[in-house]
């Protein structure tokens, strides 16, 4: 056989060796013991965990009332503007009085009238009356000599006529006085709607509160023929305000009227408020197939720094869990990948057995997550054993924040380490 020259055959070696590493890199490199992972584990701790739906809502006053106008007319004077702190019935704009003053006049001088007539009525059942007492002596006269003969028949028809209508006149005169009587109650009531209306050029504050809108200018003409228009907006007392927030159709369930809230506003990052929540309303909210519902949350608003309409990030605080064991949430997500085991390996195709004899869950398959009596859900981490290599650990899992979960069971303690990451030395 011819032989190589020696720039063939250093070129011929140095392609073997690398057909040889990459052999054992695909071929017997299986990942595997302390040499060939990377394992970063954290310590199960204890601590407090808190469970929130995080979402975010506009600052509204607890109470705000629209001020508006039941009279058409143009406003001659405005006496409150933007912020201006007002008392309940404080006049804060006035509608120009001079078409109401003529109309209290004119209803005045009819009240007048009115009374008048009353006394002419009255005056004429007076007459009446007389009339028909002189027509009954007629008539009482008349009567027994018209029986003796000595009195005609026609006399005697006139004086009976003359009764008869003198009684109907006053029948007449008791009715034109109670006519009178009611278009006087009427001229009152009138008067007193025209009285009405002159006060209410006087626009009102129907609460105490601070104005936190004017929509009205002096000179301005108002028209309230088919509804009131709106002048002011008054909120009432700052000092306590509430959020209306949207929550997920999906994180609803969870809160609860009493659930302790933080929120934080882009005015003032770094101070923190507090308030709980007040009511969940159960009407729903649909947008583009999104179903939020709106939760009232209450605070209080110290030094008046929040104001209306600002937007709040909220953190509802739906459970609490103080003083318990913790650990990080990656430990919890942590599954290991799937060449973590060697060929034969009784942390891998033969899958070692838990507490009790049962196997755990295959390898990446997800534990049950119902929830026992106790609100805890079974689990599983990983731990590191003597060997260097990992094992499933059966574990119940609670309340889970940002970044810890709630961890209970027989074999967890304080300070053992729990497996959060696997990378090969290659990484």
């Amino acid at each position: 056989m011819k032989k190589l020259s020696g720039g063939w055959a250093w070129t011929a070696g140095l392609a073997l060796a690398v057909v040889a590493v990459i052999f054992y890199w695909t071929g017997n490199g299986q990942a595997s013991g302390n040499g060939s992972w990377n394992i970063e584990t954290a310590a199960v701790e204890r601590g407090d965990v808190i469970e929130s739906v995080a979402t975010s809502g506009s600052v509204r006053p607890l109470i705000t009332v629209e001020v508006g106008s039941q009279l058409s007319g143009q406003i001659s004077e405005i006496y409150a503007d933007y912020n201006s702190p007002v008392q309940k019935d404080q006049v804060i704009a006035l509608i120009d009085t001079k078409t109401f003053e003529t109309r209290v006049l004119q209803s005045e001088a009819d009240l007048r009238v009115a009374e008048s007539n009353v006394i002419v009525q009255r005056a004429g059942i007076d007459r009446a009356k007389a009339n028909l007492r002189r027509a009954r002596l007629e008539y009482e006269r008349a009567e027994p000599l018209a029986k003796q003969g000595t009195l005609s028949a026609s006399d005697f028809d006139t004086a009976l006529a003359g009764f008869e209508s003198a009684k109907a006149d006053v029948t007449m005169a008791e009715a034109q006085l109670d006519n009178a009587l009611a278009a006087l109650e009427q001229r009152k009531a009138s008067l007193e709607v025209a009285r009405i209306d002159l006060e209410r050029t006087k626009i009102r504050s129907p609460i105490d509160g601070v104005v936190i809108e004017r929509a009205v200018d002096q000179g301005q003409t108002v028209a309230a023929s088919l509804s009131s228009p709106v002048l002011f907006r008054i909120a009432q007392d700052l000092a306590e305000i509430q959020i209306e927030a949207n929550v997920d159709e999906a994180d609803i369930g969870n809160v609860r009227q009493g659930n302790r809230v933080t929120f934080t506003v882009d005015a003032y990052p770094s101070d923190e408020f507090s308030g709980e929540v007040g009511q969940v309303r159960l009407a729903p909210i649909e947008e583009n197939n999104v179903v939020t519902y709106t939760v009232i949350i209450t605070a209080s608003n110290p030094g008046l720094k929040l104001l209306p309409g600002m937007t709040a990030i909220v953190e509802i605080e739906t459970s609490r869990r103080e003083g318990v064991l913790r650990v990080s949430n990656d430990a919890v997500r942590f599954r290991p990948p799937a060449d973590a085991f060697p060929e034969g390996s009784t942390d891998g195709n033969r899958r070692p057995r838990g507490p009790g004899g049962a196997p755990p869950p295959a390898f990446g398959q997800r534990p049950d997550a119902r929830p026992a009596a106790d609100g805890m859900r079974p689990g599983r981490v990983w731990t590191v054993n003597t060997r260097n290599s990992i094992e499933p650990l059966p574990v119940k899992l609670g309340v889970s924040d940002d970044l810890f979960t709630e961890i209970a069971g027989p074999d967890v303690s304080e300070g053992m380490q729990v497996v959060t990451r696997m990378r090969t030395t290659r990484d």
